[in-house]
């Protein structure tokens, strides 16, 4: 199979299973395997994108383009590595290459920076979000409460998120984690190669309405 080159406009080759980006100098190409992770709630609308385990409840802050409330699909892209000659390569095994919130089945025809209240976007320096715990997540500003029990340790030392996490793909997630008090849920998920800074993008439609929000965590070959 040819490989695709990446759309220059959005992140719509994140999200088609099969070859994507250029290939290493070794002849290695990436292969996309997209994800289905369920719905994640947004009673109030306004989205979190954050490191589920440095982030006090305080502290939550949601992007400033807020979504009709409801319930909205999110699905991730697995990366893996085919090498020259076809085969897998089992070594590396997956990356999650990206992180994507539904909101209209509908194709983006423009992508800008998603940010919080009263931040500005660098020009010369990378912007999103710090993750300190190779781990990221998606949530309702009002389930930041649900996020701190599920991410912290119970009575006996157990924790949901990571119970959750090490189930799927050797700890690399994703795992979609309800909260037993409030029935608000998470989605995480890890972060590419590790910790960094990690952009989210808001698609919008020809008349300016939000149809995605896409976190890149820069595993894709450009």
């Amino acid at each position: 199979m040819r490989a695709v080159e990446l759309s220059r406009t959005g992140f719509e080759r994140f999200f088609v299973d099969g070859p994507v980006g250029k290939p290493t100098g070794g002849g290695e190409q990436q292969v996309v395997t997209v994800q289905q992770v369920g719905e994640l709630a947004l009673p109030t609308g306004r989205l979190v994108a954050a490191d589920p385990f440095v982030l006090w409840p305080e502290d939550a802050e949601a992007f400033t383009t807020e979504v009709p409330p409801g319930r909205y699909p999110v699905s991730v892209s697995l990366v893996s590595w085919v090498d020259s000659d076809g085969f897998p390569d089992l070594r590396q095994g997956y990356r999650v290459a990206a992180a994507k919130l539904t909101v209209r089945d509908e194709t983006a025809y423009s992508w800008q920076p998603a940010v919080l209240p009263g931040e500005l976007v660098p020009m010369s320096e990378p912007f999103g979000y710090e993750v300190k715990s190779s781990t990221g997540a998606f949530f309702d500003l009002a389930a930041a409460e649900a996020l701190d029990r599920l991410a912290g340790d119970d009575e006996v030392g157990n924790c949901d998120l990571i119970d959750a996490l090490g189930a799927v793909g050797g700890g690399r997630g994703p795992a979609n984690v309800t909260d037993r008090v409030s029935g608000l849920n998470v989605v995480a998920f890890s972060t590419g190669w590790g910790d960094g800074v990690y952009p989210t993008w808001i698609g919008r439609n020809t008349a300016g309405d939000p149809v995605a929000f896409v976190t890149d965590f820069f595993v894709i070959n450009r």
